[in-house]
């Protein structure tokens, strides 16, 4: 395996120019293209490959950073894991994946573990409050509480959910019920608070027996109880919100399967979108959260920090709604 001396030998450079442009620094320190270039060809055909343990030892730094979610087999938490790891890539950064599984104490042991393989920062959808200690590099996003000090993305949750429940009212539904997870985290508290104020405007009152949140550890079970109830009685709901992708998905599999005839008449919207959505029964009209947006800023950020040692502003994103 070559060495930098032998890079910087046969492309007629000093070993320090060769360290700045196989380290991505070539263009801060004023070295052409074409220097670069011929640089990257000699290592490529001596194939070179990079003592990432001497460089992170010298540099103070793993170029690794962790991702912390609750559940990364959630189809909107995958495609921001992949995203993330593409935009982290063209920065020079590898990513470590866990998932919490909504327990404060086992995200606070994945933290830990990533401090002690040094990871240079977390990108983290919290299920915590604070999420993690202050002196780690870290941007949160998909929840983001009120005391947030650090770098946040968010999206307009409340606003969000006005707009998909003004839709199912718009469509003449009355009745309309909620289906949730764990109320107490701030994004799914403030959709509710989105639910209320789009009654409220349309002079519909809010019915706390029609809003139901489910045991994050027995979704499909609490979403089939959920949907039964709504729908029994002599006055049952026309429509139900949902407040994330997997439960809708759910909510869509227990109607299918156990009360055929709401197909054609039930409505459903809810956040986040999935392909089946547009194939099934009820129809569900559906929040797009910007992922690429999402998954760019949150490694900006968090890069941004490590490199600077300084916290970047918080952004917030609008969705796109899916009418079906």
């Amino acid at each position: 395996m070559s060495s930098l001396k032998t890079i910087a030998e046969q492309a007629g450079v000093s070993k320090t120019t060769v360290s700045f442009v196989l380290n991505g620094r070539g263009d801060e320190k004023n070295i052409s293209a074409e220097t670069q270039k011929r640089i990257a060809d000699t290592a490529k055909r001596l194939n070179y490959r990079p003592n990432h343990l001497a460089r992170s030892l010298s540099l103070g730094r793993s170029y690794t950073i962790g991702f912390i979610v609750p559940d990364i087999s959630n189809p909107f938490f995958g495609k921001i894991a992949r995203l993330v790891e593409h935009f982290a890539e063209d920065k020079g950064y590898s990513v470590m994946v866990a998932s919490t599984d909504e327990n404060p104490l086992k995200e606070q042991a994945i933290i830990e573990s990533f401090r002690n393989r040094q990871i240079d920062g977390v990108i983290i959808a919290p299920a915590s409050n604070p999420p993690v200690n202050a002196s780690m590099p870290l941007v949160s996003f998909d929840r983001v509480y009120g005391n947030q000090s650090a770098s946040f993305v968010d999206i307009n949750n409340k606003e969000t959910a006005a707009k998909l429940t003004q839709l199912l009212i718009d469509s003449g539904n009355k009745r309309i019920g909620l289906v949730s997870l764990t109320s107490h985290l701030p994004n799914i508290s403030r959709r509710i608070e989105g639910y209320k104020q789009a009654l409220l405007s349309n002079a519909l009152v809010f019915d706390q027996a029609l809003v139901f949140e489910i045991d994050v550890k027995n979704k499909k079970a609490g979403v089939k109880e959920a949907v039964s109830r709504l729908l029994a009685g002599d006055n049952p709901v026309t429509a139900v919100l949902f407040l994330n992708n997997v439960i809708a998905a759910e909510g869509i599999r227990t109607v299918n399967r156990y009360y055929p005839e709401c197909l054609d008449t039930l409505q459903f919207a809810g956040f986040d979108n999935l392909d089946v959505f547009d194939y099934v029964l009820p129809k569900v009209t559906s929040a797009l959260q910007p992922s690429e947006d999402i998954a760019r800023s949150c490694v900006e950020m968090l890069v941004h920090q490590i490199e600077h040692k300084n916290i970047s502003k918080g952004l917030c994103f609008s969705t796109k709604i899916i009418e079906r």
